[in-house]
């Protein structure tokens, strides 16, 4: 999920929001007024609306900053249409990693809803705060309480699944088990949510909407996009990217015409059909296939210089040779061309194609992963009958 409008960084952590933010937001402040066309009555409902996607902002940073401090990477957060996202990079560290930054999120809510809820008592008791303004600060307590209640339920990829992997993960010593398991739980209770939202919408049942059906929908394709995940990881395990690369590939130099590449390669025709193009100061500027070379007219190419056609680096997959095989095929793909270029220390040291990846995971099928030994029983202290 990419964010529309950066908002800087919030303890160092990138912020973003997404255009369908303004959707619920919308939606949530014409829900509040009712659509009644009282100027106080909607700058109170956009100003609860605001503090509202504030405490999703809150509760994702609260996953943020516990994930940072047990050694994890934080990409960035983004809100949008169904909350917020918190983009972690790279497997949690251990189980009680996982608890601890899972726990973190509901517990800020919980946190939230009690503070919402004793300044509504508060102003209610003064006499001074308006009674518009304290059903606001009710309502936000009641939304805190209720986001930190769903997201406590054992199903990923809400924050109760990741609670039970972690607790699943402590108990059976096996992590990729305990991801799998939750992740079931998460599908069936999408599906369930969908076929609750949709009978809901027919028979008019009380809160149960269309948006019912499209949170469900949701889980569902998080949580199928998570086990899909924690299978390969498991098929995959600590395989790197150095190990599937081709180290080392052809390169073209982007400063000559595709006519003088054309007849170097009739000289010495190449092993291949993607080459990283060199830069005439030194460097890589991106990939150039033979398809986008033999695309240039014939009465173009000695014009055309072989940078001229080929994909800039900024639109490529690039990966250092450390990273795991798992989270390379498992991150969205952020180039136009369907190759990851290898850098270390910022030398291009290999290509990977997608050859490669498919040559790995048919491998890794070949071999089923070997789930670690049961611990062995605890022995019993005698038991003495009276």
């Amino acid at each position: 999920m990419k964010p529309t409008v950066s908002l800087g960084r919030i303890f160092g952590i990138k912020v973003g929001v997404h255009w369908s933010v303004l959707v619920i937001a919308g939606l949530l402040a014409y829900g509040l007024t009712g659509g009644v066309q009282d100027l106080q009555l909607w700058i109170v409902a956009i100003a609860a609306v605001v503090l509202f996607l504030g405490s999703l902002l809150a509760h994702e940073l609260a996953h943020s900053i516990i994930a940072r401090r047990n050694g994890m990477q934080v990409t960035g957060i983004t809100l949008w249409l169904l909350g917020g996202v918190a983009q972690l990079g790279g497997p949690m560290p251990s189980a009680g990693a996982e608890l601890r930054v899972a726990a973190a999120g509901p517990a800020t809510s919980l946190a939230l809803g009690a503070g919402f809820l004793l300044l509504a008592i508060a102003g209610a008791a003064s006499g001074v705060v308006s009674s518009l303004v304290v059903s606001a600060i009710g309502w936000l307590a009641f939304v805190n309480v209720v986001l930190a209640v769903f997201n406590l339920i054992p199903a990923a990829p809400l924050d109760g699944g990741r609670i039970l992997a972690g607790t699943l993960w402590a108990i059976h010593k096996d992590r990729h088990r305990a991801e799998i398991t939750a992740t079931q739980a998460g599908k069936l209770f999408g599906f369930g949510m969908i076929g609750l939202g949709l009978a809901g919408t027919f028979l008019n049942i009380p809160f149960v909407t269309i948006w019912t059906a499209l949170l469900g929908w949701f889980i569902v394709s998080a949580a199928t996009t998570e086990q899909r995940h924690a299978r390969l990881s498991r098929s995959l395990g600590e395989l790197r990217v150095r190990d599937v690369m081709s180290a080392n590939p052809e390169t073209a130099r982007g400063w000559i015409t595709v006519e003088a590449f054309a007849d170097d390669a009739r000289r010495e025709p190449p092993r291949h059909h993607v080459f990283p193009v060199e830069q005439w100061e030194g460097g890589i500027s991106g990939i150039v296939t033979l398809d986008a070379l033999r695309a240039v007219a014939p009465e173009d190419r000695l014009t055309t210089r072989v940078v001229d056609v080929a994909v800039p680096l900024a639109l490529l997959t690039t990966t250092t040779p450390d990273e795991r095989l798992v989270d390379l095929i498992s991150r969205p793909s952020a180039g136009r061309l369907p190759y990851a270029l290898v850098f270390d220390a910022g030398r291009l040291a290999g290509i990977v194609a997608p050859s490669d990846l498919a040559r790995a995971t048919s491998l890794a099928a070949l071999h089923p992963p070997i789930e670690p030994p049961a611990p062995p029983p605890v022995p019993r202290a005698p038991h003495l009958d009276n």
